[in-house]
């Protein structure tokens, strides 16, 4: 097998010896130091192959024994590249490919990340993208170590990470830390305010004090649940503790909200022409060398994007088709009706905005007021929403009211 692979390294010689003394000639240029292998019967004479360099050695042996030779023909790696001698413009064509693939096999095309569950992947990518490692920067200048050092340092929630290039492929492979548990506070005093101006609903309240029923008017920042408990049976001497207040308080609160509509517009006006382009996107840069001819205005609208591959291997190239739509700009007018419909389908999606998981709309009044050129609409929204907020009690509160007593 060695034999065999340095010939075919070295190139060879396939010959065909003919004579009475084939077997002489043979055992002649062995004697010589010359190779023979691959020897078969071919009529009245023998084939084999031998080195190519030792053809001259071939042909003295073959005058000396009275037998003649003739070259069936070369093989090996020298006869192989001769070939492309007369081949110059595909041989150029062979090496430029392997060039291109050397080229762009120095690239990272992809980055991945793995193991993160809190963390956005958006954002890991963004921080790698800043420190070099990005889709399409030279592996040479990407500092793997510098990548992983920066992210530790750069997310607290990151314990462990690995940033290795495999091929084109950059992967940031990371563990989290334990996610701590989000303790309820019980502890530390703390009353519930009330978080707007409002008329109490309903008041529920597991811990604390409630200091308003329902019906009663409460302006932003009044307390609605006390921290204070008094301790003590009735008749008998108390004393003041304070506790965490908890609860949920319900109350009728009003917002107000404005918006204007003019009654003439532009509207975009399709044709029905529609045309296709393509673009290549090299590493964020689009290559649109042959764009659709013609005049006037065009809406464009990205289809898809389409990675380019060689089998397995991923190029830095994409594909990107989109539509051009034929249009044009017309001016329009609406009417007021119509104007009114629309801002009071507008209002009511921006009042359902604002509502809580726990909140209702009891009712919206709108008002309108019309102008020359548009109208104004300005509603009064009813809302039932929840107004309780926690707040701290300070040390300070706690002492004025243990002077009280």
């Amino acid at each position: 097998m060695f034999l065999a692979l340095w010939y075919y390294l070295r190139g060879y010689v396939r010959i065909k010896a003919k004579g009475f003394s084939a077997e002489r000639f043979m055992n002649m240029a062995a004697f010589r130091g010359v190779y023979l292998w691959d020897v078969a019967q071919a009529g009245a004479g023998m084939t084999m192959k031998a080195a190519g360099g030792s053809l001259d050695t071939l042909e003295a042996c073959a005058e000396k024994t009275g037998c003649t030779i003739e070259v069936l023909g070369w093989g090996g790696l020298p006869a192989f590249l001769g070939r492309f001698r007369r081949r110059q413009v595909w041989t150029a064509g062979v090496l430029l490919f392997a060039a291109g693939l050397y080229i762009l096999s120095s690239f990272v095309w992809t980055v991945e990340v793995e193991g993160n569950e809190r963390l956005a992947k958006e954002d890991i990518l963004s921080f790698c993208e800043e420190m070099g490692l990005r889709p399409g920067a030279w592996k040479r200048n990407v500092d793997t170590e510098a990548v992983t050092n920066s992210l530790l340092e750069q997310f607290a929630d990151i314990s462990w990470v690995s940033v290795g290039i495999r091929g084109t492929d950059a992967t940031v492979k990371l563990a989290e830390t334990i996610e701590k548990v989000e303790l309820v506070e019980k502890e530390t005093p703390c009353d519930i305010i009330a978080s707007a101006d409002g008329v109490i609903i309903q008041i529920t309240a597991e811990r604390g004090t409630p200091l308003v029923s329902a019906g009663d008017v409460v302006k932003k920042g009044d307390i609605l649940i006390s921290s204070e408990l008094l301790i003590g049976l009735e008749g008998e001497e108390q004393h003041t503790e304070y506790t965490a207040a908890e609860g949920a308080v319900m109350a009728r609160i009003w917002q107000r909200l404005t918006e204007e509509m003019p009654l003439q517009y532009e509207e975009t006006i399709y044709s029905g022409l529609e045309k296709e382009n393509y673009s290549l996107i090299f590493s964020e840069k689009e290559l649109d060398f042959i764009r659709p001819s013609g005049d006037g205005q065009w809406e464009k609208t990205v289809l898809e994007e389409t990675p380019l591959a060689l089998g397995d291997f991923e190029l830095p190239l994409k594909m990107k088709k989109e539509i051009w739509k034929a249009c044009e700009t017309a001016q329009k007018e609406r009417t007021v009706d119509e104007a009114k419909s629309i801002l009071e389908e507008n209002l009511r999606k921006k009042t359902e905005n604002l509502l809580s998981p726990y909140g209702k709309i009891e009712n919206i009044e709108i008002r309108f007021e019309e102008y020359a050129d548009g109208v104004r609409a300005e509603a009064e929204v009813t809302l039932a929403e929840r107004i309780d907020e926690k707040q701290l009690r300070t040390q300070e509160k706690e002492r004025g009211s243990a002077n009280e007593f």
